[in-house]
């Protein structure tokens, strides 16, 4: 059982004290505080009574809330599962993004190739283009190139990828003699590494004639890296072109410069009644050069178009042009008459020059017009 204390009257412990010994008021002070003592130190090794239980003390945490108690939680909401881990992170790489491609043909940056045949011969203008990626990794492929001559819609000829199509070769009744850009869808035709791609003759006409070239194979490939499609020209770069009429001709006396078409190397009198400028006086070397001033030109990579007529008795070595200082020959040996040849692409600008220079050999060269045209940046 707990220790029951009971307070008596001050008045009553006094005269007690006093009872005992003659205590004085001094000496209350002492007795009172261990009473005092007695009363808020129970006895903590006592039993609490059956059915009863300590009071917590209102200051403690206890005072809140027994101390085994769950917290409360709504009625109705689901137990709280064990936490599980995160996925491990994916441990490969992340998928390469879909890129725009161009992969060019070995000889992209040559003259145009001619066809020329007759019927349905075996033939083919072969093109070879290195280094394509894994069909697997192609999402798009577009076959590029330049051509000429292309006139005869749906009669042209055909196209071959690696074997597979074939392809109609574009073409319009307006592109007759001269120069025009085709391309054609041929995704799913490409192959990992090289690819042949070749042109065939119409099935129609009796004699097929074009000129391919600048060839590309332009894919949507998902790769690291490639050489991507090339940048277009500034938009201050314009064509320009300069005509046989506006030229500087040295050795004025060797060429015949006809009043409305072309001019060209002569040696012979019966063209004197040719000139438009009655210059013409030939000392039978048939040698001079033409020089088209390009001046203030806009920095851009042009394609240089060179339009003169064609004969058979021309230089056989082809026509030397002289293109801001680079040297590349182009053959006016044919039956076409008046013709559009390129002779290549050149990054150049400021005061340019192109030179046709027939001072080396004694043969005939024609020259109508130079167009610069700008193709990229």
């Amino acid at each position: 059982m707990p220790k029951v204390l009971m307070l008596l009257p001050l008045w009553t412990l006094l005269a007690c004290a006093g009872a005992d010994g003659g205590a004085t008021v001094d000496d209350v002070g002492p007795t009172l505080d261990a009473a005092m003592d007695a009363r808020v130190e129970p006895d903590a090794t006592a039993e609490p009574a059956d059915g009863e239980r300590p009071v917590p003390d209102r200051g403690s945490p206890d005072a809140e809330a027994p101390r085994d108690a769950e917290a409360p939680r709504d009625v109705g909401e689901p137990p709280v599962a064990d936490a599980q881990p995160p996925p491990p992170p994916d441990q490969g790489p992340p998928p390469v993004p879909a890129r725009d491609c161009t992969y060019p043909a070995v000889d992209f940056d040559g003259p145009l190739r001619e066809y020329d045949v007759m019927g349905q011969p075996a033939d083919r203008l072969v093109f070879e283009v290195p280094d394509l990626p894994d069909p697997a990794l192609v999402e798009a492929a577009t076959l590029t190139f330049s051509a000429y001559d292309l006139d005869h819609p749906g009669e042209e000829g055909t196209i071959r990828v690696n074997g597979q199509g074939p392809y109609p070769i574009p073409a319009d009744a307006a592109f007759d003699n001269v120069e025009s850009d085709a391309q054609v869808d041929v995704t799913g035709a490409t192959v990992a590494g090289q690819n042949r791609v070749e042109f065939g003759p119409s099935a129609t006409q009796p004699r097929t004639f074009f000129r391919i070239g600048r060839l590309a194979l332009r894919l949507r490939a998902r790769v690291e890296s490639c050489q991507e499609a090339p940048a277009p020209p500034p938009p201050q770069a314009v064509a320009r072109q300069v005509g046989y009429r506006a030229a500087r001709y040295t050795r004025r006396n060797n060429w015949v410069v006809r009043c409305n078409d072309y001019a060209f190397t002569g040696r012979g009198a019966e063209h004197i009644p040719d000139d438009c400028d009655g210059l013409y006086d030939p000392d039978n070397s048939r040698r001079g050069t033409a020089i088209f001033a390009f001046p203030g030109l806009v920095p851009a990579t042009y394609e240089v178009v060179i339009r003169s007529r064609h004969t058979a008795n021309r230089n056989p070595q082809g026509a030397l042009f002289i293109v801001d200082g680079e040297e590349r020959r182009v053959s006016q040996v044919s039956d076409r008459d008046r013709t559009d040849d390129v002779w290549g692409r050149k990054r150049m600008g400021g005061d340019v020059e192109v030179v046709l220079d027939s001072s080396r050999e004694g043969e005939s060269d024609s020259i109508i017009s130079i167009t610069l045209r700008p193709v990229g940046p």
